[in-house]
């Protein structure tokens, strides 16, 4: 079952609210990977996932609810999300019970509001339908931080793989009714019906953009924060100038080739793969302020091995999903320069990773040998 593509509409002044939230979110993120060992390298990733999670279930309330999307319902979706986000620099130690009871909490706000709105998002279930959040309730009890993480990381996985594989089935939908009635009799409140309901492609391709320009704003503050950190020398001008060049590929191949309006994706993988995307992009960000800091050094092995694997692993996403093999190429260089740039400056690093983007977006602006001149389907 795919998007639906028909009555294009486009973000309310709401929705860019509610945005502005992420903002936050990802910044207190990245603050994670200052000192990135390990506990605090699997809290990003875990805690990154569990936030767009959330922000998931809002961007599907507001796309199937359509004008009948509640202020009220975002406005508290916005409390829990931003509890997280103030939660995340002791996520794992004295915040740890407030960042997931906000978890959970904006998870039920997400999912009433799609109840009421009498829609069962068929195309990705984790919306209505989240096994994973168990984990979350059993890590309470965890002491150890790391049990306590793990359980998280359990729970987010749990969601992904649950809205990857459930298909569109109408013996599922009639058992969630059923489910529903019975919640409405112990109640004694009226029982509800709910019509199956496929996510709008226009508003679902703008609001992954939107994500995306979220995470590039912050990478573009991180970079120019970061030179304006510095005393500026020839290996500092370059890290700026060519980060600055890697990050307009980035956001010419997302814009060009990736998430917009026009996409035609089952929702179930162009979410996770929105996931890889912003993960990636963000991490990215992290390793050119690094390097602005180290830029006549060698940068330090993790942060070197963080800057060019999430750079190839954008340049690969997007070969394959748009059937551009040969840009894999592309990604094979950034991680070769993983791999065997642990004695050059960091400066060399990106300027490699710069040109070997600008060979990725000089390769997908031609149209292929047997393809047409529009060039490829997006994601």
């Amino acid at each position: 079952m795919t998007v639906q593509m028909t009555s294009p509409r486009h973000a309310t002044w709401l929705e860019l609210f509610f945005d502005l939230v992420v903002v936050a979110a990802v910044s207190q993120l990245t603050h994670l990977l200052v000192h990135p060992g390990g506990l605090n390298l699997a809290a990003f990733f875990t805690l990154y996932t569990a936030i767009w999670l959330i922000w998931t279930s809002f961007t599907v309330y507001s796309n199937v609810a359509s004008e009948r999307t509640r202020t009220r319902t975002m406005l508290l979706g916005m409390v829990g999300l931003a509890a997280m986000a103030a939660a995340v620099p002791e996520a794992t130690g004295a915040h740890a019970a407030v960042f997931a009871a906000a978890y959970l909490y904006t998870s039920g706000v997400a999912s009433k509001g799609l109840n009421r709105s009498g829609k069962m998002v068929m195309n990705w279930s984790a919306a209505q339908r989240n096994a994973g959040l168990l984990p979350w309730i059993a890590a309470f009890w965890a002491d150890d931080p790391r049990y306590q993480l793990g359980l998280w990381a359990l729970g987010v996985a749990m969601t992904l793989a649950g809205a990857m594989v459930v298909e569109a089935d109408p013996e599922r939908m009639e058992q969630f009714q059923e489910r529903m009635r019975q919640r409405a009799e112990r109640s004694r409140r009226p029982v509800q019906d709910f019509e199956p309901s496929d996510l709008h492609g226009s508003h679902l391709g703008e609001r992954l953009g939107l994500f995306v320009i979220i995470v590039l704003g912050e990478a573009v503050l991180q970079l120019v924060t970061a030179m304006g950190e510095v005393e500026w020398g020839w290996h500092q001008v370059a890290v700026g100038l060519t980060g600055f060049a890697l990050l307009i590929g980035l956001w010419w191949l997302n814009f060009r080739f990736g998430f917009d309006e026009e996409n035609t994706a089952q929702p179930r993988f162009l979410l996770v793969a929105h996931l890889v995307v912003v993960v990636s992009i963000t991490l990215v960000a992290f390793g050119l302020g690094r390097a602005a800091e180290h830029a006549a050094d060698p940068l330090p092995a993790l942060e070197r091995w963080l800057l060019c694997a999430a750079l190839a692993l954008c340049l690969l996403l997007c070969a394959l999903s748009n059937r551009r093999w040969w840009g894999s190429v592309a990604a094979a260089a950034a991680l070769a320069l993983a791999a065997f740039g642990g004695s050059i400056p960091a400066s060399v690093v990106v300027v490699g990773l710069a040109a070997a983007t600008a060979a990725f977006v000089a390769y997908f602006g031609r149209p292929e040998e047997f393809g047409t001149a529009a060039g490829p389907e997006p994601v």
